[in-house]
């Protein structure tokens, strides 16, 4: 591979579909004569065209994702952080083609398009369309393009609900699917700030029921600005806004004097620098977007509910043949965490493969576009696989585990860190495996491998995982670290029919010896941390843990007791598990709850 750099030169391009007769048929019903699509490539082409990435943009994007334009000193790709050579999307490797959405103001026919029928701007006439029909003018796109098949499709926001209608609809056209910071549809929450952007948009008196393109009067500049002043705020996170601007005052307009104050106030104008902020953005925005596109696109967005159209999310999910990346942001109004661990979780009770993880950078929607550095990662990991070779004393560690996962199963890791006993237990015993992980190092080590790994707290509760999916469920030396250790227990085994769980028994007899002869808590290769930065927030010996089982009405099925001391073998020899053990494998599966063994007991 080579080093990563910048895209060069890229030539934009219009492309004339080729239409039937009756023209671009719209789901809606209405009907486009002519469709012209603006769009840019760039990266490795070939032949067969068989390794290109399809990138839809999000909302007020364009085709330019990544590189300069002949007339550019500089590369002003929107995405450059994450499209080029050696980069996440590696054009070394990968052909990277997005366009501009149908409905739009930038080269793809829209409301500002001429209409072929009148000789003049559409406007108003021009027909409603839906995700389904700007998914459908791609792929028109592709297919004159001579791609009929996608090594990957890339959307954030607007463009990962693109992606979501082209897995559903089209299943099997796709390798590689990566949704960020996106949903099967927009919360109530996103709706309602799109609404008021719309109104913002109709109730200027410049925008003319749609039909103000060659008006002496101009646009309806005003709502154009109000609705991406709104929109605008939703893109950042509280804590965002807070850190940058908070109550901050403008110091140039404070410094445009008396008068201009006084008049600015009159209209209940203020000097924070938050106004100030937003007024910039809409200057910028109106230089370079359309009303009508702006109306037609948030309309069609918000119409879209990938349950509704297919029945549930269940179906969604059925439908889907590619391998599935979600990320999610913090501080993300318009869509939620909530929102990618939802369709996770559909994938994993429709069986099908699925990564999750989420970026902690607590700025926000926009994250996705200014945060590239920190989404490469993942996104790189997902794109360019790696392999790896698992050493051989975490071999030695996992091969306990391995005896008692049996071939061909279903297994959940939970802690699985970087997934080494996944990968194990992958190539050698043929199991399906989803690694749960918090480490996000880690979470993309696992998707570089391959695995299915998702990001979730264990502690939470797995509410990501759905019931019943697995066949062993595996807990390795995390029960002791997590708040509620019983709990998690009685929640693995609603996840996996069994559950094998490894833990380091505090009652060993080097523990008990350090803490009578020197009074201290060990530091050792299964305790590797000083008390004040351990991880281990409870202290669980093999006696405690056979009680709490019995207690739970937990069966354990096998137990397995190691040390790695002489004197430890030799106890564990003599029975003496408790007192030789330093580590603890034991197989658990649900038996009858003790407490309703205890009712029968009793005489009547």
């Amino acid at each position: 591979m080579k080093g990563k750099g910048i895209v060069e030169v890229v030539e934009p391009h219009v492309t004339v579909l080729s239409l039937p007769s009756d023209g671009f048929r719209l789901e809606d019903g209405g009907f486009l004569p002519h469709v012209e699509v603006a769009w840019e490539s760039c990266g490795l082409e070939r032949a067969e065209n068989d390794n290109v990435v399809f990138i839809c943009h999000a909302l007020t994007g364009d085709a330019h994702v990544a590189g300069r334009h002949p007339d550019e000193a500089e590369s002003s790709g929107w995405w450059d952080g994450i499209v080029g050579p050696g980069k996440a999307i590696d054009t070394n490797r990968y052909r990277v083609i997005c366009a501009n959405v149908l409905g739009g103001c930038k080269g793809t026919t829209g409301p500002s398009s001429v209409n072929p029928a009148t000789g003049r701007p559409y406007g108003s006439s021009f027909p409603r369309f839906t995700i389904g029909d700007t998914v459908e003018v791609y792929r028109a796109l592709l297919r004159q393009l001579g791609v009929t098949h996608l090594a990957g499709l890339v959307g954030g926001s607007f463009g990962g609900i693109q992606v979501i209608e082209w897995l559903a609809a089209h299943p099997g056209e796709v390798d590689r699917a990566v949704m960020i910071a996106s949903g099967a549809a927009l919360n109530a929450q996103a709706l309602a700030f799109d609404i008021v952007g719309r109104y913002a948009i109709t109730l200027d008196p410049r925008w003319q029921g749609g039909d103000y393109y060659g008006s002496s009067q101009g646009g309806p500049d005003t709502g154009l600005a109000q609705a991406r002043q709104v929109a605008h705020i939703t893109y950042l996170s509280l804590d965002l806004l807070n850190r940058r601007f908070g109550r901050k005052q403008q110091e140039t307009w404070l410094a445009k004097g008396k008068d201009w104050l006084e008049a600015h106030a009159a209209h209940f104008g203020t000097t924070f620098a938050i106004e100030s902020y937003l007024g910039h953005q809409a200057k910028k925005f109106l230089a370079r977007f359309d009303a009508n596109s702006y109306l037609q696109i948030t309309h069609a967005m918000d119409r879209y509910d990938a349950a509704e159209k297919y029945g549930s999310l269940e179906e969604v999910c059925r439908r889907i043949t590619a391998r599935l990346l979600l990320v999610s942001i913090s501080g993300d109004w318009l869509f939620s965490t909530d929102q990618s661990r939802t369709i996770a979780t559909g994938m994993l009770a429709a069986g099908k493969s699925v990564d999750y993880s989420h970026l902690d950078i607590k700025v926000g929607h926009d994250g996705f576009l200014t945060h590239t550095k920190e989404l490469s990662k993942v996104m790189g990991s997902f794109f360019n696989d790696s392999t790896r070779d698992v050493p051989p004393e975490k071999r030695r560690k996992f091969a306990p585990i391995m005896k008692m996962v049996p071939d061909g199963s279903r297994v959940l890791d939970i802690g699985c860190g970087s997934g080494s006993l996944l990968h194990l237990l992958r190539t050698e015993k043929n199991v399906r495996g989803t690694g749960i992980e918090i480490v996000y190092d880690r979470i993309c080590d696992g998707v570089a491998d391959g695995l299915d790994v998702l990001y979730d707290d264990a502690d939470d509760g797995l509410d990501i995982i759905p019931d019943h999916t697995y066949d062993v469920a595996v807990l390795s030396e995390t029960l002791q670290t997590v708040r509620k250790p019983r709990e998690l227990l009685e929640r693995i085994l609603d996840k996996a029919d069994e559950a094998i769980v490894t833990f380091p028994n505090f009652a060993s007899h080097a523990i008990r010896l350090l803490l009578a002869f020197k009074g201290r808590l060990p530091v050792s290769a299964e305790l590797p941390f000083d008390w004040y930065d351990t991880p281990n927030t409870h202290i669980v010996t093999l006696k405690d843990f056979r009680a709490l089982c019995r207690k739970e009405g937990i069966e354990i099925k096998e137990i397995r007791a190691e040390s790695d001391t002489f004197l430890g073998r030799f106890f564990l020899k003599l029975g003496l598990y408790n007192l030789g053990a330093t580590r603890v494998i034991a197989r658990l599966a649900r038996a009858t709850p003790y407490c309703a063994l205890r009712t029968k007991s009793r005489p009547s």
